[in-house]
């Protein structure tokens, strides 16, 4: 299983929880990194994981460390949890000739991807470089069915090579859950937002709607965990709205527990998204979610006035109503998880993939 690192994003997380469970059914696997900065995760991993660094700072430089590993270990897939790890692949086997299956894990919307702004770099080369050899994998783990569909509008080949398994609960939150009494767990009067503090997740939604209904809330407040390039521009934007006393950046937080557990309820205002693991890790901790019925996502986990509501795309008024009404009417009930995102019922949809490629 490769990806850049073990920093502290979903993607990373998926992957250490999906290589833990194939580990433990005896599956032979190696954690393949770039480089160990900012190892968030590396005590997550299971010691019957073998973690395997490359020594390199980007994914551009990755091919010779990359190659190297392939001809001494002769793995029989490599799982890329990276578009750009997943064509550095496809590139290498085309020059090389080697045996190993390619899976790619579909991590966004990938018409956004496509169509998203990013340094000249990624614009020039890598984009395209992705969008003409990404179909050239074995096949495509897509995380919800939209994600499949747009895939399949993009490369109509890919229909029969790609499937969708969604991302499991982390583990640690579903045994916390299991464990807990959420009726006895006292709320706290915040909203939390959770993500990258830039222009996908679109906090600015979040940050407006709650101006919106501060003076309907007085004592409410709204927590943003996360770090990102915008976070001075998210700050100012609170400042302007009149709510920069009320709004917490909280930063990084390795454990999100217990901002999950005391909140009111869990907004989502992404632009677009592969699969939000942030609403379903809230779902599992009895704390219901607000979100866009933004691409993609969402609408398949969000079932409105049981777990949580779906909010109109961009629709700020909506978003706030829907926010009145889960401050106001909601009160304590059982909304955890689905057993389509249980955590041993989603490893072993990985490795009966595996099997059968």
């Amino acid at each position: 299983m490769f990806l850049p690192s073990l920093r502290g994003g979903g993607a990373e997380g998926v992957c250490v929880n999906i290589a833990n469970g194939l580990a433990e059914q005896g599956w032979q696997v190696d954690l393949i990194v770039l480089n160990l900065e900012d190892q968030v995760y590396s005590k997550r991993i299971s010691n019957k994981v073998n973690l395997v660094e490359l020594g390199v700072k980007h994914v551009r430089y990755s091919g010779i460390a990359l190659l190297k590993y392939i001809h001494k270990n002769k793995p029989d897939i490599i799982l890329a949890f990276n578009y750009e790890l997943a064509v550095i692949l496809v590139v290498l086997r085309s020059i090389f000739r080697f045996k190993t299956k390619i899976i790619a894990r579909n991590v966004n919307t990938f018409s956004n991807l496509l169509n998203s702004g990013q340094n000249i770099w990624y614009k020039f080369i890598v984009k395209p470089l992705i969008k003409r050899l990404f179909c050239k994998v074995d096949h495509v783990i897509n995380q919800c069915n939209a994600m499949r569909e747009d895939l399949i509008s993009i490369y109509p080949k890919l229909k029969n090579k790609s499937s969708v398994i969604y991302n499991p609960v982390a583990r640690h939150i579903e045994e916390y859950a299991d464990r807990a009494e959420f009726s006895k767990i006292k709320k706290r009067d915040y909203l939390l937002c959770v993500g990258r503090l830039e222009e996908q997740k679109a906090f600015h939604y979040s940050i407006e709607a709650f101006a919106g209904i501060a003076n309907v809330f007085p004592t409410l407040r709204l927590k943003i965990v996360g770090e990102g390039s915008l976070k001075q521009e998210l700050k100012q934007c609170a400042n302007n709205l009149g709510v920069a006393n009320r709004v917490d950046f909280e930063g990084f937080q390795k454990n999100m527990i217990p901002y999950y557990i005391h909140a009111k309820a869990t907004v989502l205002t992404s632009l677009y998204e592969g699969f939000p693991n942030v609403l379903v890790e809230s779902i599992t901790l009895g704390t219901p979610v607000v979100a866009f019925d933004c691409p993609s996502g969402p609408y398949e986990i969000i079932k409105d006035d049981v777990n949580g509501y779906l909010v109109s795309y961009k629709d700020i008024c909506d978003l706030e109503l829907k926010l009145i009404k889960v401050l106001c009417d909601w009160d304590v009930r059982n909304i955890n998880v689905k057993p389509s995102f249980k955590y041993e019922r989603i490893v072993k949809q990985y490795a009966d993939l595996i099997i059968s490629l």
